[in-house]
């Protein structure tokens, strides 16, 4: 892998650690989604507090999982030409955020909402396919899971855009994070086995 830049690669720690949190993540989304969709139509104050915290949490691992991404491919492969469509899903997911945040006071405000939602899930959608069709470009191979990574990123793109297919999305969207994180942990031991060997030696 070339390392260009002269910030250098991430540190081994920082992509062990980006993906332990990628797979933790994936094995919650399903039962999350599940509680957010048992939750669905209540406005009382316990629906509200666990849909905020629901809400907040997974924009948090999905910011810190997007900004590593974004810092491993530029730092780590020299890989320049997805920053716009990063920066993108970063932006729209914080103002997605907000928007069902906004939501989740009362039935109107759920249905005023609504459209605003299903149109930032739509274009959300588009950024993931173009992302993965970008991705294809990459020189890095990603230990061998480029191919299949970049086509879940598209499938989960254009399941998410469709809007008639979140559910399976989802699940799609839980194998790529599974995948990253499988990336993101490989690769930090290929990083550390130079400094084991000089340590060995």
């Amino acid at each position: 892998m070339r390392n260009p830049t002269v910030t250098g690669p991430l540190k081994p720690t920082t992509l062990r650690a980006a993906g332990m949190l990628a797979i933790a993540s994936a094995m919650l989304t399903i039962p999350l989604f599940l509680l957010s969709v048992l939750l669905e139509g209540r406005y009382d104050a316990t629906a509200r507090s666990i849909h905020l915290a629901l809400q907040g949490v997974g924009t948090l691992i999905f910011l810190v999982l997007t900004v590593s991404f974004y810092c491993f491919l530029n730092r780590n492969c020299g890989f320049h030409r997805a920053n716009k469509i990063i920066l993108g899903q970063i932006a729209l997911n914080i103002v997605y955020a907000l928007a069902s945040a906004a939501s989740i006071f009362s039935r109107q405000g759920e249905e005023q909402m609504r459209p605003v939602m299903m149109c930032l899930i739509f274009l959300l959608g588009i950024l993931q396919a173009g992302l993965g069709l970008r991705l294809f470009a990459l020189d890095n191979d990603l230990l061998g899971m480029k191919r299949q990574y970049c086509w879940l990123n598209v499938v989960t793109g254009v399941f998410f855009a469709s809007l008639l297919m979140i559910p399976v999305a989802i699940i799609t969207s839980a194998v790529a994070d599974i995948m990253l994180g499988t990336i993101f942990i490989l690769e930090s031991r290929r990083l550390a086995l130079p400094s084991q060997v000089e340590a060995e030696g």
